[in-house]
C-alpha cells in the first residue's frame, strides 16, 4: 500500500516540475515570437546563447557560435517572405520546441519546422531548420548565399 502512495506522489511531483519547465519555455518561445514581430534583428543578441549551434538545412556540418548562428537567421529573415510568414504549429516538451512554419521564397510555397533548445536561463542553445519540397531547399540555397554576402 506504501509503494502506490509513493508512486502517486512521485508521479504528482514529476508533472509538477515538468510543467514548470513548460511553463518557461513557454514564456522563453513568447520572447521568441515578440522578437520576430519586432522586425528588430536586435533581439537576437539577447535570446541566442553564446554556444547557440544553428544547423541549416543548406550547410552540411552545424554552425556554432552566437553570432553565426545570428548571421543566418538574419540571411533566413531576407530569404523567406516574411510578410507571408507564419507559424502554424507548435509544440513544446520540457526546454524544446519545435514549430512548423509556412512562408514562400519567391513563388515557391515552403513548409518547415524550426527545432529549438533552450537553458534554464530563456537563450538558445540550439536551433535547427528543416524545409520541403526539394524546390524549396534549391530556392534558399541560391537566396541564403545572396544575403549572406549582402549581410557581410
Amino acid at each position: 500500500m506504501y509503494s502506490f502512495f509513493l508512486k502517486i506522489h512521485l508521479a504528482y511531483y514529476k508533472s509538477r516540475v515538468f510543467n514548470r519547465f513548460m511553463n518557461q519555455t513557454r514564456s522563453y518561445l513568447a520572447k521568441w515570437h515578440e522578437g520576430l514581430r519586432s522586425n528588430d534583428e536586435g533581439f537576437l543578441d539577447e535570446i541566442l546563447d553564446e554556444s547557440c549551434i544553428f544547423t541549416s538545412p543548406i550547410v552540411f556540418k552545424p554552425i556554432k557560435g552566437k553570432e553565426m548562428s545570428k548571421l543566418y537567421l538574419m540571411g533566413a529573415g531576407q530569404t523567406f517572405d516574411m510578410h507571408r510568414f507564419k507559424y502554424v504549429k507548435e509544440l513544446v516538451d520540457g526546454f524544446n520546441t519545435v514549430l512548423e512554419f509556412e512562408t514562400y521564397i519567391d513563388d515557391i510555397s515552403v513548409n518547415g519546422v524550426d527545432i529549438i533548445r533552450w537553458n534554464d536561463q530563456g537563450k538558445i542553445v540550439d536551433f535547427k531548420v528543416m524545409i520541403r519540397p526539394l524546390q524549396a531547399i534549391a530556392a534558399l540555397q541560391q537566396k541564403m548565399s545572396e544575403a549572406l554576402e549582402a549581410l557581410k
